[in-house]
């Protein structure tokens, strides 16, 4: 009886320390099978390319294939959360300092299909 009781106490120490652990995101965010995700639910990828902190070097065409992460204005920092300016003055999100973007051939539903490409990865 003892143990049982034991086990049942371990096993609410344990939910309350996941649901405690679980990153702080911005709004919308979420994680969809491991990835992150953006509100519609399209995977999130970083670029090899952007290696400024604070600066993404996709502009143009580039976004219009990989549209930028963007965030409302006066969004805030949050845990590992940041935004950057963009060139058109809007704001886009970082994760650990890296530009996040999706892929305008990604479909909801379906495996991403944007980290076929070496230079583009899926945020974890």
């Amino acid at each position: 009886m003892k143990t049982s009781i034991w086990i049942g106490v371990l096993s609410i120490a344990c939910l309350e320390t996941t649901a405690m652990a679980a990153p702080p995101m911005p709004a919308g965010v979420k994680i969809v099978d491991g990835a992150l995700a953006d509100a519609s639910g399209k995977p999130l990828y970083t670029w090899d390319i952007d290696t400024m902190v604070g600066m993404s070097h996709c502009e143009g065409d580039c976004a219009a294939m990989w549209p930028p992460l963007k965030a409302a204005k006066g969004a805030k920092p949050i845990g590992d959360w940041a935004t950057i300016s963009r060139e058109d003055g809007s704001l886009q999100w970082t994760y650990k300092t890296k530009p996040l973007y999706t892929y305008s051939a990604d479909t909801v539903g379906i495996p991403a299909t944007g980290e076929k490409i070496s230079t583009w990865h899926l945020v974890h």
